[in-house]
């Protein structure tokens, strides 16, 4: 009990998840030597992540508070308005002072999925249709999130220590892909979390279309798919052994928290279970490659 209330200001506050982003940044880094570059990306990922996600948040705040489905999560949320928005202040505050400090090709490089982070979490006016969030259109969301955090996970990384050009590198694109193929598996998980509410605003998903079991099926294929790329990029000497066996047990990790979802599960099980499932692929490949 004494545990829970920190934790909660951790997990739903989205620091886990910026700090995610940042242990799969700093994969992206790995076999190169850091730079004062380097470090200062990782920041800039770190709080910008935490920015669009607590923009998110004070978005779906108004919607929250009329909701008849709210939950654990969401009271936490309502209850914490203040605190989401002081960080969101500052992190748009530090995200802003980074970007002094990162190359040309990587600010050129961030303006396409910095644009659409952005209409992720709050309105944007699309031609022909109302305002509304990307992250509201049909069947969008869960392929903006795999394709935006591969986008700034990998490709920010690279350009910002070898330049545009080292993304064209066959071995680059295959961690792109691997990457996005991970986050689109342990993102179908949240879209069963939040099938009710996302049914009660139709917004239309993976769950709302397959079914629960279905869409964990489809979870656990992907999760295939991203061993079989890894194994490829070792088979390629892309990576080392060690780093493909990292990223094979993180994978067996997500499968058996994917096999565990039901409607009992409580919402730390996708928050910090779920979501922890990045940091513990960074954990793992840093342990084994040590």
């Amino acid at each position: 009990m004494l545990l829970r209330k920190p934790i909660y200001y951790f997990v739903f506050g989205n620091f886990l998840i910026a700090f995610s982003s940042v242990g799969l940044t700093h994969l992206s880094q790995l076999g190169k030597e850091l730079t004062t570059g380097d470090l200062h990306l990782l920041v800039f990922v770190f709080f910008s992540t935490l920015l669009v996600y607590n923009l998110n948040l004070i978005e779906g705040m108004k919607g929250l508070k009329s909701s008849a489905f709210r939950s654990t999560r969401h009271n936490w949320i309502v209850k914490h308005e203040k605190f989401i928005w002081a960080f969101a202040v500052l992190s748009l505050i530090v995200s802003i002072a980074e970007l002094t400090a990162l190359k040309k090709d990587t600010l050129l490089f961030l303006l396409v999925p910095g644009v659409f982070a952005l209409g992720y979490a709050v309105p944007i006016k699309l031609p022909g249709m109302k305002i509304i969030r990307l992250r509201e259109l049909p069947f969008v969301k869960i392929f903006l999130v795999a394709w935006v955090w591969a986008t700034f996970t990998v490709g920010l990384a690279l350009v910002e220590q070898s330049g545009l050009a080292e993304l064209l590198q066959p071995k680059n694109f295959l961690l792109f892909f691997s990457r996005a193929v991970f986050i689109f598996a342990i993102t179908i998980p949240f879209d069963i979390r939040d099938l009710t509410y996302d049914s009660d605003k139709h917004i239309a998903t993976i769950p709302s279309r397959f079914g629960i079991e279905k869409s964990k099926y489809i979870s656990l294929f992907l999760l295939f798919i991203f061993i079989a790329s890894s194994f490829v990029r070792c088979n390629f000497g892309f990576c080392n052994t060690h780093e493909f066996c990292a990223l094979v047990i993180s994978a067996l990790v997500s499968a058996a928290l994917v096999l565990m979802i039901n409607s009992q599960c409580k919402e730390l099980f996708y928050s910090l279970g779920i979501e922890g499932t990045m940091i513990i692929q960074w954990a793992v490949v840093l342990l084994l490659r040590s």
